[in-house]
């Protein structure tokens, strides 16, 4: 008879993920690809991050089951100003997706999105973050 690994079996990622807006709305609808990256990121232990201004973004009712499986990460004025730096170099207008950016730039993480061209763009140059796209 086979045993089943517990969780604490599994390893851990080597990489953490930063969900941003988009892949809060893709899982608040139960979209299938983002319950397959949830799912995923439990399997692999990774840590999950949502910037609180994402949450801001989002937050329209009661969905607080959504955001158990993260880490809400705060803005700090460290951050703020990181956010600021990469909508000065970039000339980009939208601080929510900057501190998605600069919130995964800290860290390492893998930037999740439902729609990548600005994040990309802002990420551009950012050493260690990747940005991937929901499907």
């Amino acid at each position: 008879m086979k045993r089943r690994r517990g969780l604490e079996n599994v390893p851990r990622a080597t990489r953490g993920v930063t969900f941003d807006t988009g892949v809060l709305i893709a899982l608040e609808r139960r979209h299938a690809g983002a319950l397959a990256l949830l799912k995923a990121c439990r399997l692999s232990r990774a840590s999950i991050t949502i910037p609180a201004t994402v949450v801001a973004e989002w937050w329209r009712g009661d969905h607080r089951a959504l955001l158990e499986a993260a880490s809400l990460e705060a803005l700090t004025p460290a951050l703020a100003e990181r956010a600021g730096e990469l909508l000065a170099r970039t000339g980009g207008d939208n601080a929510i997706d900057a501190t998605v950016i600069a919130s995964a730039a800290q860290r390492g993480d893998i930037v999740v999105t439902g729609d990548g061209g600005d994040l990309r763009a802002l990420a551009r140059g950012v050493p260690n973050v990747e940005v991937a796209d929901l499907r």
